[in-house]
């Protein structure tokens, strides 16, 4: 009976140490495809201000809508608080979103500073001055974007391997 709990609580030890392993290597997964959908959203919000007269809560739920990670929120949530909020800017609304929604996300303070960025001048300028804007927010995030694949391709598999030989070590410890 002994032996069958030690051995339990062996694999246990072993599997919980190498699934937060993986869970700490694919935080830096996530950031990449976090990011790539920023920059997906900013194509798509150009677009659609460049040739379309929708309201800015009608393209932030095309957009929402067009996004396969958690970013999604930050655009769903900020449409609805547009609609609902007619006295604030819409800017103030979209920095207060991301501020609430950053616990949610992969990415770094850095990228959430440049994506605040963007709700400085959202309803705010024209036209031109909304998609130099945009540029802006998009240069700035593409400079993140090579950032973090450099630190997933030098994090990912460390994190990983760290968790599968830490459970290693605590088997061996436990024996």
């Amino acid at each position: 009976m002994f032996f069958f709990v030690k051995t339990l609580l062996i694999i246990m030890v072993f599997g919980v140490s190498t699934f937060i392993g993986y869970l700490l290597a694919n935080k830096f997964t996530s950031r990449v495809s976090e990011i790539n959908d920023l920059l997906v959203a900013l194509d798509i919000f150009e677009t659609k201000i460049k040739y379309t007269y929708d309201s800015l809560s009608t393209v932030f739920l095309y957009i929402a809508d067009n996004l396969k990670t958690k970013i999604y929120r930050i655009f769903f949530i900020t449409a609805e608080e547009i609609q609902e909020n007619k006295n604030d800017s819409a800017g103030n609304i979209f920095r207060d979103v991301i501020e609430n929604e950053k616990v949610f996300l992969s990415i770094k303070k850095d990228d959430i500073e440049i994506l605040k960025e963007l709700g400085v001048s959202l309803g705010q300028t024209d036209l031109e001055g909304q998609l130099k804007n945009i540029h802006l927010v998009r240069t700035s995030l593409k400079n993140q974007l090579s950032v973090a694949q450099e630190e997933k391709n030098k994090n990912f598999k460390m994190y990983r391997n760290m968790g599968v030989l830490s459970g290693l070590i605590i088997i061996i410890i436990l024996l």
